[in-house]
């Protein structure tokens, strides 16, 4: 079980997840922050940006941004030590499917105080 660590077939799809979690992530903090609550966003170097940018545009580049600094060091980084870079993006999906699943509650609480 442990040797799955060690190998690239398991960075490339939890580096899909990765992705596929952060675009997640940015639509619903969207859905959380629209129009104009930045206060509910706690990165405050993203809470910055968004209201510079404003939404959803902040959004998108913070995430483009973000991406394109990660994407490319995670693959430099998986040539060298494939299973530390399995293991941080092993914990980094679970703190961000967290992080969305607390998102969509949150707009849904949103949601319904709108509805009464």
């Amino acid at each position: 079980m442990i040797d799955i660590l060690y190998s690239t077939k398991l960075f490339w799809p939890l580096l899909a997840a990765f992705v596929l979690l952060n675009g997640f992530d940015a639509h619903s903090t969207y859905l959380v922050m629209w129009p104009h609550y930045y206060y509910r966003e706690r990165n405050p170097v993203a809470r910055w940006a968004f209201r510079k940018m404003g939404l959803p545009r902040g959004i998108i580049i913070f995430k483009l941004v973000l991406l394109a600094i990660l994407i490319p060091a995670m693959i430099y980084y998986s040539c060298h030590d494939v299973f530390t870079i399995n293991i941080v993006l092993l914990v980094s999906n679970m703190v961000f499917l967290a992080v969305v699943i607390h998102n969509y509650r949150v707009h849904r609480r949103i949601h319904k105080r709108r509805d009464i």
